[in-house]
């Protein structure tokens, strides 16, 4: 089934959705066993081969059901999701080579618009989802400050019940190993839309439906699995040490926000920012303990890539399709 994709027809353009997934998994990775790899709690090794597992666990089972939304014009074809999707991961791992754990979601919608503006114009976009999106896009980091610090107190107070120290220590590990699955298998089922959902609507994987957004998510699932084997250790150390200092109770908290957050943005159906997620967490640990401890210009640098992302797939989108047609 997958070489007939690669290599029948124009099956080979489905290699930008698996080089934008392979960005995924390099770049957003990080955020699910970043901070325990950076306490040392589980060895980058482990994190990356379990990341794997639950990333593709996580696109099979519930990824299928955010393939419908994704789309912002009956503008559908090969060459445009091929625009869309290498745009998209052009612009990925620029940002990941910079160490700047940057929003694959954003860089995908942007590209997705670029190639809805590029071939049927402003006038054929269906703005309201993307403002949706983009609701969700804000809301997404500041309710993850918040809930992380929710999570700070509540869980804080229960492990304080547990007066054996080696105990506490034992249950923040299997908490990291736990969650990090958890997270790991949210992203899956949050992101991997943006990977082969312009094929799905163009029809590479068949007839719109169940069957294909399955085969497309599984597909997708996989390469998200390889980025996150190959090269996502550069943005994980970004994420566990340049933000804010973390003891391994802290790296819990925040593991468990970034799973929540995008396990409930996929009950709704809507793809949103692992980064923003995870960095939200971060600002909120930072917050708890004084704003002192937050790293202002990793702070600053995140920021501005996050402004940049959506803007650039956008523009890089539109220069593809210039040149391969749409």
């Amino acid at each position: 089934m997958i070489g007939r994709f690669l290599f029948a027809n124009a099956g080979y353009k489905l290699l930008g959705g698996l080089y934008l997934g392979w960005g995924i998994g390099a770049n957003d990775s990080a955020n699910i066993f970043g901070t325990a790899v950076a306490t040392n709690v589980i060895r980058f090794r482990t994190a990356v081969i379990l990341i794997a597992i639950f990333v593709i666990l996580g696109s099979v089972i519930e990824g299928p059901s955010l393939f419908d939304e994704m789309t912002f014009s009956e503008a559908a074809s090969d060459n445009l999701a091929l625009a869309a999707t290498l745009a998209a991961a052009i612009t990925v791992t620029i940002i990941t080579y910079l160490a700047i754990p940057t929003s694959t979601s954003q860089a995908a919608v942007g590209a997705f618009m670029g190639i809805a503006v590029g071939a049927s114009g402003f006038a054929a976009v269906d703005w309201s989802k993307f403002l949706t999106m983009l609701s969700c896009w804000i809301i997404n980091p500041i309710a993850c400050v918040i809930l992380c610090v929710m999570l700070l107190q509540v869980i804080g107070f229960l492990l304080r019940q547990v007066k054996n120290n080696s105990a506490r220590n034992r249950i923040i590990t299997i908490g990291l190993i736990v969650f990090g699955c958890y997270g790991a298998y949210s992203l899956g089922s949050n992101n991997v839309v943006v990977t082969t959902a312009p094929y799905y609507h163009a029809g590479m994987f068949g007839e719109p439906g169940t069957a294909a957004a399955r085969w497309a998510a599984a597909i997708g699932g996989i390469s998200i699995a390889i980025g996150a084997l190959t090269y996502s250790k550069r943005v994980m150390e970004t994420i566990g040490k340049k933000i804010t200092p973390l003891s391994p109770f802290s790296a819990l908290i925040v593991v468990m926000t970034h799973a929540l957050a995008l396990h409930f943005f996929t009950w709704i159906k809507i793809p949103v920012s692992s980064s923003q997620a995870v960095v939200g967490a971060v600002i909120g640990i930072g917050l708890f303990h004084g704003s002192r401890t937050i790293n202002r210009k990793t702070m600053i640098r995140i920021f501005v890539g996050w402004l940049l992302t959506p803007l650039i797939a956008a523009l890089l989108a539109v220069a593809i399709i210039s040149v391969i047609g749409a």
